[in-house]
């Protein structure tokens, strides 16, 4: 299984750290606030399945027993030898149960149920994986708008060295592009370390700047120089000095981590090392993907079990961690699982299902409001009108879209929405 698609390394991590030493020695335009460690957290996993779910076969339930409701949960099991699929409700979450093809979301809703909520019926206005992706993350196709995971960074750290950490998956800054850092790329390239004898003892080693890394630091601080008046320069020394602090800070946290992971528990004690030594607040990664079936629709069991499977990992060693300044760690952080777009209600001539402009989200851990489905979808699996106060079916209220969801997250993180989307009204109901 491809865990993500590029792996966080110790060495991408310190290509990082001068990266984000290097840039934040430029002044932001924003005023510069010192972390105040009293805070309480709010930190954010953004998880993003790849290819268009199929959200039938777990989070949008519909009966799969009922041939008459226009929607196909299951591929014949005369093709797939699969028992049928069957409802079932725990902690307040109705889901769409399949122990023999998907055991591993009976395993997660069994032991998370509570501190989870689903929300269906969103409506992502394109089939395209490009604008949908946007879309989804978003509410917008505008290359100037921020994701919800930048806008949450921007909101809840923007002082930290790594504010937001885009590991692997889609990802928009928008205008806030010096908030969030990408492992590798060509960024990497040109800031990266290589290991060279320390001058004082040639037994050892130190990290040193590539030729093309310490080229583009001096040709950035030559800027800054070219720009100083009145001694503007000079008063920017002790910003200077506390980007090689957190530069300091990101190598040692690079020491610390793992080579790369490969279980959701090893994910999140690397994230649980960098959100306690403040580095980030909030990240971005994909660890499953192959959702896109246009034939063969029995392959989303497998992506499903693989995603469950991670996921109940990854939330069960948050829960073991301490947080920041106590508790849990998942006390303090809020998961939010997405993908582009739905599949289609009914199967194809080739037993699978294409694209549709409806989907789900799954929001699991701080601030949640846990054992409740959000939103309905109908015959058609399109959305219905739905309060968005209580979440709940009402002819008076609004189909659900994804810049409504998208607000909505911005809200849950603690962050005004009209702020970041104005005019546009959030969607809350999955708030505690």
């Amino acid at each position: 299984m491809r865990m993500w698609e590029e792996e966080l390394t110790r060495r991408s991590l310190l290509r990082l750290g001068l990266a984000s030493a290097a840039v934040a020695a430029i002044p932001r335009p924003l005023r510069r606030v010192a972390h105040a460690a009293t805070t309480t957290p709010r930190l954010l996993v953004a998880f993003f399945a790849d290819g268009g779910w199929d959200v039938t076969q777990v989070l949008d339930p519909h009966d799969p027993a009922d041939a008459t409701d226009g929607v196909d949960v299951d591929v014949p099991e005369s093709v797939t030898g699969i028992p049928p699929s069957v409802l079932a409700t725990v902690g307040g979450i109705t889901y769409v149960s399949n122990p023999v093809a998907r055991p591993a979301v009976d395993t997660f809703f069994a032991k998370w149920a509570g501190r989870t909520a689903v929300v269906n019926g969103i409506n992502t206005r394109s089939t395209s994986h490009d604008q949908s992706r946007q879309l989804v993350l978003t509410g917008y196709l505008d290359p100037t708008k921020a994701d919800f995971a930048v806008m949450a960074a921007n909101h809840n750290g923007p002082d930290l060295p790594l504010p937001h950490l885009q590991l692997s998956g889609p990802s928009y800054s928008g205008p806030f592009a010096g908030l969030s850092s990408r492992v590798g790329g060509q960024l990497a390239e040109a800031l990266a370390f290589d290991d060279i004898p320390s001058h004082s003892n040639p037994g050892s080693h130190q990290r040193g700047v590539s030729r093309v890394g310490e080229q583009a630091i001096r040709r950035a601080l030559a800027s800054v120089r070219a720009a100083d008046s009145g001694g503007i320069l000079a008063g920017r020394l002790a910003q200077f000095d506390e980007a090689n602090v957190r530069g300091d800070k990101l190598v040692a946290l690079a020491d610390a981590l793992p080579d790369g992971f490969g279980t959701g528990t090893e994910l999140a004690t690397a994230l649980g090392t960098a959100f306690r030594a403040g580095m980030t607040t909030s990240v971005t990664v994909n660890t499953v993907g192959g959702f896109d079936t246009h034939s063969d629709n029995q392959d989303q069991n497998g992506r499903w079990d693989e995603l469950f499977g991670f996921l109940d990992e990854f939330v069960t060693a948050l829960a073991a961690q301490p947080g920041v300044g106590g508790g849990s760690l998942l006390d303090q952080t809020t998961i939010v699982y997405c993908s582009e777009f739905g599949r289609s209600p009914q199967l194809n001539g080739s037993n699978g299902k294409d694209h549709h402009p409806w989907t789900s989200m799954l929001f699991i851990g701080k601030g949640v409001h846990g054992g409740t489905t959000f939103g309905r979808t109908d015959g058609s699996q399109e959305g219905v009108k739905t309060s968005f106060a209580t979440g709940r079916p009402d002819d008076t209220g609004l189909v659900i879209d994804v810049t409504n969801v998208v607000a909505g997250i911005v809200t849950l993180m603690g962050a005004n929405a009209g702020d970041y989307l104005p005019t546009v009204k959030p969607f809350t109901a999955m708030i505690a």
